[in-house]
């Protein structure tokens, strides 16, 4: 049986890069490099004995899921303030935030040599050891470094300096089908990934495990949660098949149904774990139901969630933790305070366990748990046949990167599906649905029947439109698309993580002039003022049309960003909030 059609098989044949350089040469130089690394020890390892990889193998042993937060403040010195906060927190409430997911500000995940005038998003700096050293000191709350280390193309830098300061988890692999700003050589930021795999493959017998989150890579345009699982087994077919170094998975921001949740947490933890290492790093909380009004019902659907986290774990001892979302999360980035409320309130359903635990029937999630584990073995085989196929070969990881990295993501489903290889389906029938995609879907249906009454339909029937988004967050413009096609609109997709530059380059190779851009990051200001700037230089005039969260740090001594919406409408940009209001502004 094949798994890809001609034109599957000619599309990908297609992506296989040219002068791939030796990949096991540029792993051998990671792997010396990591030979030569000493590992300092952290106040957590000093407190508890142990290194957090091992504690969470005996918080598994007492079924106690462990707690973690994401931060990024903005600067090195507010981070290690805001640990040691988070350490008082721990010693005046009894409760036990055991982990803080570090988020710096994505530049960091560029060489210094390559980033330019790159706008700077939110979030501190790393620029020498001594940053993470003095993160990783700061409390006895053990800090873990994901974003924008390895996976990006500063990777090797980064990972030796998080491996040195005595991070055990590094970076977050699947980022590196991300877009990084100011590396357009995909051959050339694989092969620096490969060789960070390298330096952490020397720590295997320390401990130092590489991970991933789904939700940050290629799965996030997933249909099927299955696929999630599938993609990780390639994920760690990489790293730890070709590449001898120690894999973990995480997933949880796009999924909403909790029995869902379980069984492929469950069934991800079967796949991954060793004797001596969990399987899973963090469960992150559903992010998808969040409202942007009336902020504080945001507690009503993340704490039963975290009671069901919470019930799992007791149950079948996986030694994940627990990372959760304050109630600000979709409408600006989340004070210190409100991040410690929250993970307090999932905390404290830890009492009321033992009454929920007498009434689970756990036969469900089981029998889902086992069904994912089939079918994603069936698609891990399609992807690795389909490769093979196409001409790419899975022998080497750079090539394999690349290709997924170049790959439209929308058809990666199309072409290894069960459904659709061994079913003989038309369409993706999803085993367990993924939430962001049919959400998305149903809002757009509902947001564009009700504009199409309006009239709009008629106003912007042909229009051409370009819609992007200027960071990794593509759940908003995706819902812009849809509503704008669905009125009859022509729309350029140029996707996620898009530069400014390509922005103008895309729109100008189609002729457009309205574009609309969904900003998350706190790069509004910046990103905006490289835009105009760049635009200044075509003699062109465009219309751009803002959403998102547009905040930005507006002065240098900033605790926290602001709401930047004035300052662009100044500068002659259009914001926007709801769609409906876009779409009145892009039809006048």
């Amino acid at each position: 049986m094949s798994v890809l059609n001609k034109t599957g098989k000619e599309y990908l044949n297609s992506l296989i890069p040219e002068n791939v350089p030796d990949w096991k040469k540029s792993w051998q130089e990671g792997y010396e490099i990591g030979k030569t690394i000493t590992i300092a020890e952290t106040p957590f390892k000093k407190k508890y004995g142990m290194s957090d990889v091992d504690y969470r193998l005996q918080r598994a042993k007492e079924g106690k899921i462990s707690w973690k937060m994401n931060m990024g403040f903005a600067s090195v010195d507010d981070e290690v303030a805001a640990m040691k906060a988070v350490q008082k927190f721990n010693d005046e409430t009894g409760l036990r935030v055991s982990f803080v997911h570090q988020l710096p500000q994505n530049l960091v995940g560029t060489p210094k040599e390559k980033r330019g005038n790159l706008p700077k998003a939110l979030g501190f700096d790393l620029d020498k050891l001594e940053d993470w050293e003095r993160i990783m000191q700061a409390a006895e709350v053990q800090p873990v470094f994901g974003d924008n280390h390895l996976g990006f193309p500063n990777a090797v830098y980064m990972t030796i300096n998080c491996m040195k300061a005595g991070c055990s988890y590094q970076g977050l692999f699947g980022t590196f089908q991300q877009v990084a700003q100011g590396c357009p050589d995909e051959v050339w930021n694989m092969n620096e990934n490969i060789k960070a795999l390298g330096i952490v493959a020397a720590k295997y017998d320390e401990k130092i495990i590489v991970n991933s989150n789904a939700d940050d890579s290629m799965p996030a345009y997933f249909s099927d949660l299955v696929s999630y699982l599938a993609w990780a087994k390639w994920e760690r077919y990489v790293v730890s098949d070709l590449c001898k170094a120690r894999y973990s998975f995480s997933f949880g921001n796009l999924t909403t149904n909790l029995i869902d949740k379980a069984a492929v947490w469950l069934a991800a933890s079967d796949t991954f774990r060793k004797d001596d290492q969990p399987g899973i790093e963090f469960l992150h909380a559903n992010t998808v139901d969040h409202w942007d009004h009336h902020l504080h019902s945001n507690y009503g659907f993340q704490i039963p969630e975290a009671l069901m986290m919470i019930l799992v774990e007791r149950k079948y001892k996986t030694g994940a933790a627990y990372t959760s979302v304050p109630i600000t999360e979709k409408v600006t980035i989340p004070t210190l305070q409100e991040l410690l409320d929250m993970t307090g309130a999932c905390q404290r359903a830890e009492l009321r366990a033992d009454d929920y635990m007498r009434l689970i029937d756990w036969t469900t999630i089981e029998k889902l748990r086992d069904e994912v584990k089939a079918h994603s073995d069936i698609m891990f085989d399609n992807i690795m046949n389909g490769m093979k196929e196409a001409g790419i070969d899975i022998t080497n990881p750079i090539e394999m990167m690349v290709v997924f990295k170049k790959m439209d993501p929308t058809k990666f489903e199309q072409f290894f599906h069960p459904s659709i290889v061994n079913d003989g389906k038309a369409y993706v029938e999803p085993y367990l649905p993924a939430a962001l995609w049919s959400v998305a879907d149903d809002m757009g249906k509902v947001v564009a029947e009700r504009l199409r009454k309006q009239g709009y339909a008629e106003k912007l029937k042909g229009k051409r439109i370009c819609v992007v988004s200027g960071d990794l967050h593509f759940y908003g413009s995706f819902v812009v698309a849809n509503v704008l096609e669905a009125l009859g609109a022509d729309v350029i997709n140029g996707g996620n993580s898009m530069d400014a530059i390509d922005v103008l380059d895309i729109a100008d190779e189609h002729g457009v002039t309205d574009i609309c851009i969904s900003l998350h990051n706190g790069q509004a200001l910046p990103y905006s003022k490289l835009l105009l700037s760049l635009a200044e230089k075509r003699n062109a005039k465009y219309r751009f049309f803002m959403g998102g969260v547009l905040t930005s740090f507006v002065n240098d001594n900033d605790a926290e960003p602001s709401d930047v919406s004035p300052i662009l409408q100044e500068m002659g940009l259009y914001t926007t909030g709801p769609v409906e209001e876009l779409v009145a502004k892009l039809a006048e």
